[in-house]
């Protein structure tokens, strides 16, 4: 979830979400996985959940950004 939030809120600014988004959503993955397996020794299902939805979030803010910035250009 960490990796998540963190590509969305640096990654605009800075493009370091295009190693943090696909890190998110490859770790929350593993974390449910690994909550599915073994549910009383790994939890945080919510957390996976998190990270998996905020490192979609952060592709899709991107693509609508890059949307906005090649429609822009293309238009004037």
């Amino acid at each position: 979830m960490v990796f998540g939030l963190c590509s969305i809120f640096i990654g605009l600014c800075c493009y370091s979400g295009l190693l943090l988004g696909p890190a998110a959503i490859i770790m929350g993955i593993v974390g449910l996985i690994q909550n599915k397996n073994d549910p009383e020794v790994y939890g945080g299902k919510g957390f996976a959940i998190a990270g998996i939805a905020t490192g979609i979030g952060f592709f899709v803010l991107l693509f609508i950004y890059l949307l906005v910035v090649i429609g822009v250009s293309i238009f004037q």
